[in-house]
C-alpha cells in the first residue's frame, strides 16, 4: 500500500514537469467543486427510480405526495445538487442532497394526514 501511495505521489509531482510558470504574479486555477458520489447514482436511475426516490424523500419528510409529475435540476446550493420536485395533488418540493445521501425537503407543502387505523373516510353529504 505504501509502495503504491509512493508511485502515486511521484507521478502527481512529475505531471507538473515542463508547464510553464506564472512567475508568482498569476492566480491559482479555480478549484473544481467536489460532487458527491451519490449524485452519480441518482442521474444513472431510470425515470422511474427517480420518481420513487424523491417520492421517498418527501414521504419520509412527513409531507404529502400522491405521485411525483416532475423532476427538474436546479442550481446548485451551497454545493449541494439540488431538484424541484412536482407533485400532482400538493405542488412542488425542493429536495437538497447532503453529504452522505442524506435528503432534505422544503418547500410550501400540505402536512401529510394520518387517520387512525381501521378509519373509514366517506364521501361528502353522505353523514
Amino acid at each position: 500500500m505504501k509502495t503504491g501511495l509512493a508511485v502515486v505521489m511521484g507521478g502527481a509531482l512529475l505531471a507538473g514537469c515542463g508547464q510553464p510558470s506564472s512567475g508568482g504574479n498569476g492566480t491559482a486555477p479555480a478549484a473544481t467543486p467536489t460532487t458527491d458520489p451519490m449524485e452519480a447514482k441518482i442521474a444513472a436511475l431510470t425515470p422511474k427510480q427517480r420518481e420513487i426516490t424523491f417520492y421517498k424523500a418527501i414521504y419520509d419528510a412527513d409531507y404529502q405526495c400522491d405521485k411525483v409529475v416532475k423532476i427538474t435540476d436546479r442550481p446548485r446550493d451551497n454545493g449541494h445538487q439540488v431538484w424541484l420536485v412536482t407533485c400532482n395533488d400538493t405542488g412542488d418540493y425542493y429536495v437538497t442532497l447532503l453529504p452522505g445521501g442524506v435528503f432534505t425537503v422544503s418547500g410550501t407543502p400540505q402536512a401529510k394526514t394520518r387517520l387512525p387505523s381501521g378509519t373509514k373516510v366517506l364521501p361528502k353529504g353522505s353523514d
